[in-house]
């Protein structure tokens, strides 16, 4: 998934799966996941 381009972390693609990542949250309290075109996750960090 992450080799075809199919995944984004806040709208950011990932293209690489050894890329560390770090990404802000959204609110303080959100992250959103998108895999594909139509599935979307959302992640609450508490």
């Amino acid at each position: 998934m992450i080799q075809g381009g199919g995944l984004s972390i806040n709208k950011t693609k990932i293209d690489d799966p050894q890329q560390v990542v770090s990404f802000a949250l959204l609110q303080n309290k959100y992250l959103v996941v998108q895999k594909g075109k139509k599935n979307y996750y959302l992640i609450v960090i508490d």
